[in-house]
């Protein structure tokens, strides 16, 4: 027989069998007077919780509309930028702030003549929510005279979100002589000790279950008075530190001065140390009463000689800001527009750069515990 009459003949077997073959359905057992359970429905399974990125990366706030922005989160070396939350605030009215244990982030943000937002951003979820703001005597409104105001924000050591407000207030003169400022029924003493002239109450408040609760008080001149804002979380580069590392070499400093021709009188060369040796910049004075600031021009220090930093577009006079983690430093270039470039300290390549942002790019934030 052919071969292919072969195959016809089994698959005709085949279909005779299971033409036989027992009904073994549910229907077929309750005909025959035996009850059956139906099987079971299969649970669907849960989607897996998102997990926070992790390895180094740029944060930033992007520009997508006058009145629309992103915030980006663009791992290193060449990653592709991930959107993390989009809000409708301009770019340059916002600011970001993260929790200790890199898992969330609050955007707080000024709409062009809308009252301030804040939104709470899980960060591996990629999504955020407004948070209430009624709850805080200011509201959403703006500080004035014995009106508080939002200050800053951020998350507290154990990832709770704190507000921290202030007011200007006259002081009120009681039946003794002494001095105090009035607020929610109760009185908070003004002392010698505070400045004339910048009287005022800070407060400070903090985002328990689903309200806000009032931690601290203190009569001063700005939010700054607060213990709290001392002990928010703060990744970012130094507020203060208009300065960093030391005065450069003598011999560095000639070199420059030689070769560069600084044209501020009062300045003075700067060395930020590296992992991978010193980076030279131009600490900016422009007459003896000011304060210094980071400026370019800027040179890694390499084997006696001045090298400029690959693919840097700052000129001479521009302000910088540096943020340097291990062996990664990020520069800022604040000009006519505004920059920012990665470096390996190491290798001196330029690992990233970010054009044309509204907002000082920084290095994501590594996770202080668990």
């Amino acid at each position: 027989m052919p071969l292919i009459h072969w195959r016809r003949a089994l698959l005709a077997v085949a279909l005779v069998l299971a033409s036989c073959k027992p009904n073994t359905s549910t229907a077929a057992t309750k005909d025959a007077g035996v009850a059956v359970a139906p099987a079971p429905s299969k649970a669907p399974t849960p989607a897996p919780a998102p997990v926070p990125a992790s390895g180094p990366a740029l944060a930033y706030l992007k520009p997508t509309g006058s009145e629309r922005c992103e915030w980006v989160r663009q791992p290193l070396p060449s990653g592709e930028p991930v959107t993390i939350f989009a809000f409708d605030v301009a770019c340059r009215r916002s600011e970001l702030s993260w929790s200790p244990n890199g898992k969330e982030g609050l955007v707080r943000g000024f709409p062009r003549g809308s009252p301030q937002r804040i939104w709470r951003v899980d960060l591996a979820g990629k999504s955020g929510k407004p948070m209430d703001l009624k709850g805080l005597p200011a509201g959403t409104g703006e500080q004035g005279p014995g009106k508080p105001g939002i200050a800053r924000v951020g998350f507290d050591a154990e990832g709770r979100p704190v507000a921290l407000l202030f007011f200007s207030a006259q002081p009120e003169q009681g039946q003794g002589g002494e001095q105090f400022i009035s607020f929610e029924g109760q009185r908070y003493p003004v002392t010698k000790a505070d400045a004339p002239g910048g009287q005022g109450l800070a407060l400070a408040y903090r985002w328990e279950g689903s309200d806000w609760k009032r931690f601290e008080t203190k009569v001063g001149g700005s939010y700054t008075a607060l213990d709290a804002n001392n002990s928010l979380y703060d990744p970012g580069p130094s507020r203060t530190e208009n300065l960093p590392g030391q005065e450069a070499s003598k011999g560095a400093a000639q070199l420059l001065n030689k070769t560069l021709k600084p044209k501020d009188r009062f300045g003075k060369w700067m060395a930020l140390p590296t992992p991978g040796g010193n980076l030279l910049y131009r600490g900016k004075q422009l007459d003896a009463d000011s304060n210094a600031i980071s400026s370019a021009p800027v040179r890694w220090e390499q084997d006696g000689k001045l090298v400029e930093p690959e693919g840097l577009a700052a000129k001479p006079g521009d302000t910088v800001v540096f943020q340097l983690r291990n062996d990664l430093l990020v520069i800022n270039a604040l000009g006519e527009t505004q920059s920012a470039y990665v470096f390996d300290t190491r290798t001196k390549k330029n690992l990233a750069s970010v054009k044309d942002v509204t907002a000082p790019v920084t290095l994501w934030p590594e996770p202080s515990n668990p």
